[in-house]
């Protein structure tokens, strides 16, 4: 049997400005935007490079400080480029901080 990762959940404070940030700051796309009911909506990102795509949820209650930590200390998840330079220098014109930059390891 063949398996293969097909979508990475993202805990967010608040999917509108999660939405803002992924697709004006990484280039991700909006695949799926859907109301189910109140309190439940699906928003899925994903890039054309890959099949992964992202979904962005808010945290039931009593997970809130899960938001951004949901590996603990360690990285969740590591993406590829072409031009990291080019992609830092846009990251740094969006406002977005680098809080522990590019590093090369074995």
């Amino acid at each position: 049997m063949s398996m293969r990762t097909n979508r990475i959940t993202l805990l967010v404070h608040e999917i509108e400005s999660a939405i803002s940030f992924y697709t004006h700051g990484f280039g991700l796309q909006l695949i799926e935007d859907t109301q189910i009911s109140e309190s439940k909506r699906i928003v899925r990102l994903g890039c054309t490079t890959t099949d992964v795509s992202f979904n962005l949820t808010t945290p039931k209650s009593g997970d809130e400080e899960l938001v951004g930590r949901q590996a603990g200390q360690r990285v969740f998840i590591f993406l590829d480029t072409e031009d990291l330079d080019l992609d830092l220098q846009r990251f740094k014109q969006q406002g977005i901080t680098i809080h522990d930059g590019p590093r090369t390891e074995p």
